[in-house]
């Protein structure tokens, strides 16, 4: 019997195999096709946020929810899930 690879825990495991970096994230999350952008201005301040927040693993990873910070920062629809951005 063929044991069913989940496509996300693939992804994650594909992911998790790269020398990723902070930098290496936010140039893939501006490669991202979004129709949804904040602007630079409130990416920059929510970025900002994040880096102070003691929830953040490797400048990168949010802790509480798993998401890499500037993929979800870039979304007017993304939500820190512990509130400190959410109304900017």
């Amino acid at each position: 019997m063929k044991k069913e690879i989940c496509p996300e825990c693939e992804t994650k495991a594909y992911l998790s195999s790269l020398e990723m970096t902070p930098e290496l994230v936010e140039e893939m999350a501006f490669q991202e096709q979004i129709s949804d952008y904040v602007g630079d201005e409130i990416y920059k301040k929510r970025l900002d946020i994040c880096k102070n927040c003691a929830k953040l693993i490797g400048g990168m990873t949010c802790m509480n929810c798993g998401c890499f910070v500037q993929f979800r920062a870039r979304h007017i629809t993304g939500l820190c899930v512990e509130g400190k951005w959410n109304n900017l």
